[in-house]
């Protein structure tokens, strides 16, 4: 909230009085104009609501309110389509479960990711011989994408996949936040599973089993 909050605090005492008498459509219509006071005013009047509902999706603080925070962002940086809005509410409460919604996916896609991964470096699962040769293509190939990786999520990766680590323990290991690592991890992830899908048809098909929701 803080990046969002010193744009507009300078604006709100202002705009209280001059514009508490308009509709949410009126004050839209003013934010698509560039109005900052407008935006100041459906600033105040919705992020602890958005932030609230964001957080019982996500069961996250921090997530629920860095979504909100890009949901006023996107709401600025979008303003001249504003005018065309008819129920600004509802307007920000569907952009908000949008994005906590694709948030939800990209945890989810993480976990299989990571399962995946396990399965590869560990074998876990590869007792049926038909699946040995795919599992050594696919420990191969992640050994090459992680060789690929700056070193210092190099180095999360390996903690992470070969000491067992948690989030946390990498954290404070490396003297860094919990969500530096897995703003680390998220990347890692997206960035083995592409180079997996550039080696051909299988590991496309593969992925896309894997990564379906």
């Amino acid at each position: 909230m803080l990046v969002i909050f010193l744009l507009v605090a300078p604006l709100f005492n202002e705009a209280m009085e001059d514009y508490a008498s308009l509709t949410e459509k009126e004050l839209f219509a003013r934010i698509a104009a560039g109005d900052g006071h407008a935006y100041a005013l459906v600033f105040r009047r919705y992020f602890e609501p958005l932030r609230a509902n964001a957080f019982k999706l996500l069961k996250s603080a921090f997530w629920a309110e860095e979504i909100v925070q890009d949901v006023f962002l996107y709401l600025w940086d979008q303003r001249k389509t504003l005018v065309d809005v008819e129920s600004p509410a509802s307007y920000l409460y569907r952009i908000t479960a949008n994005r906590c919604i694709n948030r939800m996916r990209r945890d989810a896609l993480e976990t299989k990711m990571q399962y995946l991964v396990k399965v590869s470096l560990h074998g876990t699962g590869a007792s049926q011989p038909e699946n040995t040769y795919d599992l050594h293509k696919v420990e191969t190939l992640i050994a090459e994408a992680v060789a690929h990786l700056p070193s210092q999520p190099r180095r999360i990766f390996l903690m992470q996949q070969e000491e067992g680590l948690s989030y946390q323990e990498i954290a404070d290991r490396l003297r860094i936040s919990k969500n530096t690592v897995r703003n680390h991890m998220v990347r890692t992830l997206r960035s083995i599973r592409q180079y997996l899908q550039s080696h051909g048809d299988f590991f496309l098909l593969l992925f896309s089993a894997w990564f379906l929701f």
